[in-house]
């Protein structure tokens, strides 16, 4: 049989190499989250910005193309800039008068 002397220093030595487990356990994890805190997020927080920063620059250059093509458009056919804002006022102007004319009759047959 075995005393229990051997068992309680066997015991010992376990529980001694189970707290040393656990504290380097410990000190990996803190390693790992302060890697992860000063390298990985920052690195991924550098790349989104990056990212954002590429897709504003584009924006503006889609947006200042676009305007150019605008411009050249306006540039190249006034007359049917002006035909097309005269078609839309005339277009207003008989509905304005469509309208005027049954909300007249509406209100005057309410009387």
């Amino acid at each position: 049989m075995i005393t229990s002397s051997h068992q309680d220093a066997r015991a010992a030595n376990l529980l001694s190499r189970v707290s040393e487990d656990v504290s380097l356990l410990r000190q990996d994890i803190g390693n790992l989250v302060s890697h992860t805190a000063r390298q990985t997020v920052a690195g991924g927080a550098r790349e989104f910005a990056e990212n954002a920063r590429t897709r504003v620059t584009a924006g503006r250059e889609y947006s200042a193309e676009q305007l150019r093509a605008l411009g050249e458009q306006i540039k190249q056919h006034p007359a049917a800039w002006l035909g097309g804002a005269a078609a839309v006022g005339l277009i207003s102007a008989g509905a304005y008068l469509l309208f005027r004319g049954e909300g007249g009759s509406a209100h005057s047959q309410a009387s």
